[in-house]
C-alpha cells in the first residue's frame, strides 16, 4: 500500500479543510477528472482520487447526525432519492441470491476479461459482485449526503459550479497537452494521470490520427465526462448566467471532445445539442434564443479563425480529418462495433432466461447502460432509473416555480443539464455510471430544488402570519416542520 503523487496532493488538503464541508465538495468536483488516477494503490486495487474528499465529505455529514443535527427539507431529499435506495437495495439482494440461482446456465461478460479465456464465461459468483455494488453503495450514501447538505441556508452555489467548471478547464487542458504530446513528443505526466492499476491505459490512433482521452481511462471517458460540461455550459448561457468564460470554455470542450475521435462523443452533440434548442424555442423566450445564437456565431467564428491557418500552412491535416470522419461513419461496420453490439444482444438475452430479475450487479459488463441494467438488475433497475428520473424533475420543477428568483437556479439548471449530458453519453456506450462526480451533481440538484421549496413555503406562511389572517392548515403544517428543525 503506497500512496501516489496525486494522493500526496489531495489528502493535505483534505485534511486542511475537513471542518469545511463547500470546500471538500469543490475538492471533490476537481479531483473527479482525474479518473484513471489513484490517491492510493493497496495491492491490485487503486482508491480513486475523488474518493479521498468525498469520504471525508460523508464523514462530516454523519458526524453532524451523531451529533443531533437535523436538516431542514430531509423528507423531500429521501423522497426524491427513493428509487436509487431501492436500486441499492436490489442491487445487494441480486448478488446473494442470483449468480448462484442461476450458475453455470448463464454466459456472462465478465468485469475483467481473462487473457487466457476471453469472451464469455458461465455465470458464477465473481469479484464483480462485491466491487460493483460498493461502488454503487458509495455513490448513493454520497448522493444522499449531497443533497442533504445542499438543503442548508447561505450555500455558496456559484462558488460551487465554479469549482465544477475549473474541472472542466482542467480536463481540455490536459487533454490539448496530451495531443500535443503525441504529435509534437512534449512531455506528458502518464504516469501521474494514469496511476489507478484497476485500469488498463492504451494509446489508439485512427489512421494517423492519435486519439486523446486526457486524464479519464479512454477516449469514451473523456466523452462521457465532456458531453456533461458542453450541455452545462450551452444551458447556463441560454439562462443568463456568465461565470468563468463559459462561452470559451465550451468551444475548448467541443474542440476536445472532436480530439478525442469518440463515436459516443461525437454523437452526443449531435443528438443533444439540437435538442436544447429545440427546448429553448419551446420556452418562447426570445432572450435566451438570443443568447444561443449569440454563442453559436462566436463558436463558429472561433472555429474558422482556429483552424483555417492550420489548414492553409499544413494541407495533410485535411487526410487526417478525412480519415476521422469515414472512420465515424463506417464505426457500424467495424470490428469493435459488432463485438460491442454482440455484448448487449447477450445481456438483452438475459432478461427472458432469468425471467426478468437479472443475473445479480456487477456480473455482467455490458457496451451500453440501459442492456447492462436489464443484465445485472433486470427489469427493476430499469424501471428504479426511470423512477428517479421522474421523481428528480418534479423536484425540480416544483422548487424553480416556488423559488423562482432564488440564486440556487444557477446550481439547478447547469448540473440538471449536466446529468442530461452524461445519461446521453452513457446509453450511447456505457456499462454503467460510476462516476462520484455525476452523483454529486444529483445531489446538488435535489438538494436545492429541495431547498427552494421550503423557503417558498416559510416565506408563504411568513406572509400569512403579517397580514393578520389565520393560516391555513398547510401553512400551519410547513410553519410546525420548519420550526421543529434544528437546522434553518
Amino acid at each position: 500500500m503506497h500512496p501516489t503523487i496525486l494522493g500526496l496532493a489531495l489528502v493535505p488538503l483534505t485534511l486542511i479543510w475537513a471542518m469545511n464541508p463547500v470546500r471538500l465538495l469543490q475538492l471533490a468536483f476537481v479531483a473527479a477528472v482525474f479518473e484513471a488516477g489513484a490517491a492510493m494503490v493497496i495491492g491490485a486495487f487503486g482508491l480513486p482520487t475523488a474518493l479521498v474528499p468525498g469520504l471525508m465529505f460523508l464523514t462530516f455529514i454523519v458526524a453532524q447526525y451523531a451529533l443531533g443535527m437535523r436538516y431542514s427539507a430531509e423528507a423531500s431529499v429521501f423522497w426524491a432519492l427513493t428509487p436509487l435506495l431501492a436500486l441499492l437495495g436490489y442491487a445487494v439482494l441480486s448478488v446473494v441470491v442470483l449468480p448462484d440461482a442461476f450458475a453455470g446456465t448463464i454466459m456472462v461478460a465478465p468485469q475483467k476479461n481473462d487473457p487466457l479465456q476471453p469472451g464469455f464465461v458461465p455465470l458464477a459468483f465473481s469479484a464483480g459482485n462485491v466491487t460493483q455494488p460498493l461502488y454503487l453503495a458509495m455513490n448513493a450514501v454520497v448522493a444522499t449526503a449531497t443533497a442533504l447538505f445542499m438543503t442548508r441556508p447561505a450555500i455558496p452555489y456559484r462558488s460551487i459550479m465554479s469549482a465544477y467548471l475549473l474541472g472542466g478547464y482542467v480536463v481540455v487542458g490536459l487533454a490539448f497537452w496530451q495531443f500535443a504530446s503525441r504529435i509534437a513528443g512534449l512531455p506528458f505526466p502518464t504516469e501521474i494521470l494514469y496511476s489507478n492499476p484497476s485500469w488498463a491505459i492504451v494509446e489508439q490512433l485512427v489512421g494517423s490520427v492519435p486519439r486523446i482521452q486526457g486524464p479519464f481511462s479512454e477516449p469514451a471517458g473523456l466523452a462521457f465526462y465532456l458531453s456533461g460540461l458542453c450541455f452545462c455550459c450551452l444551458w447556463l448561457t441560454a439562462h443568463g448566467h456568465q461565470m468563468m468564460h463559459m462561452t470559451w470554455l465550451l468551444a475548448l470542450a467541443i474542440l476536445a471532445m472532436l480530439l478525442s475521435t469518440s463515436t459516443t462523443g461525437i454523437l452526443t452533440l449531435a443528438v443533444g445539442l439540437p435538442l436544447i434548442l429545440i427546448f429553448t424555442a419551446a420556452r418562447a423566450d426570445g432572450q435566451a434564443l438570443a443568447r444561443l445564437g449569440k454563442t453559436g456565431g462566436v463558436l463558429m467564428l472561433s472555429g474558422l479563425i482556429a483552424v483555417t491557418p492550420v489548414l492553409i500552412m499544413k494541407p495533410a491535416l485535411l487526410n487526417a480529418v478525412s480519415s476521422v470522419v469515414d472512420s465515424t461513419l463506417t464505426k457500424s461496420d467495424s470490428d469493435s462495433f459488432s463485438e460491442r453490439t454482440g455484448t448487449d444482444l447477450a445481456a438483452l438475452d438475459t432478461v427472458t432466461k432469468t425471467y426478468g430479475l437479472g443475473v445479480g450487479w456487477g456480473s455482467f459488463r455490458s457496451s451500453s447502460l440501459i442492456p447492462g441494467l436489464l443484465a445485472n438488475a433486470g427489469v427493476f433497475g430499469v424501471v428504479a432509473v426511470l423512477w428517479l428520473g421522474l421523481r428528480t424533475t418534479r423536484l425540480v420543477l416544483r422548487g424553480k416555480a416556488a423559488g423562482r428568483n432564488h440564486t440556487g437556479h444557477l446550481l439547478v439548471d447547469g448540473f440538471s443539464a449536466a446529468l442530461c449530458g452524461q445519461f446521453t453519453a452513457a446509453l450511447f456506450s456505457a456499462p454503467t455510471i460510476a462516476s462520484l462526480a455525476f452523483f454529486l451533481q444529483l445531489g446538488c440538484v435535489i438538494g436545492v430544488s429541495a431547498r427552494m421549496s421550503i423557503e417558498s413555503d416559510r416565506h408563504a406562511s411568513g406572509r400569512v402570519r403579517r397580514s393578520g389572517s389565520l393560516p391555513t392548515t398547510s401553512a400551519k403544517a410547513a410553519a410546525v416542520v420548519a420550526q421543529g428543525s434544528f437546522l434553518r
